[in-house]
């Protein structure tokens, strides 16, 4: 039972990170140890390429109307 819940919280830890990554313009660096762990960074960074930062100015955003 408790071992659904450990997985998947370093899950999406992984897919935080990945954002994070994204957002600070780092280059990828997913873990080579763990398959399913890169895979959820990868998703992580490819989704904060697309998403703006939280801490991003929200000016941009009044242009595109």
């Amino acid at each position: 039972m408790m071992s659904g819940n450990k997985s998947s919280q370093p899950d999406q830890e992984w897919f935080d990170r990945g954002k994070e990554d994204a957002w600070a313009g780092k280059s990828k660096q997913p873990p080579e140890h763990d398959p399913q762990a890169a895979s959820f960074y990868d998703l992580g960074y490819s989704e904060g390429e697309i998403e703006r930062s939280p801490t991003s100015p929200q000016a941009d955003d009044a242009g595109k109307s």
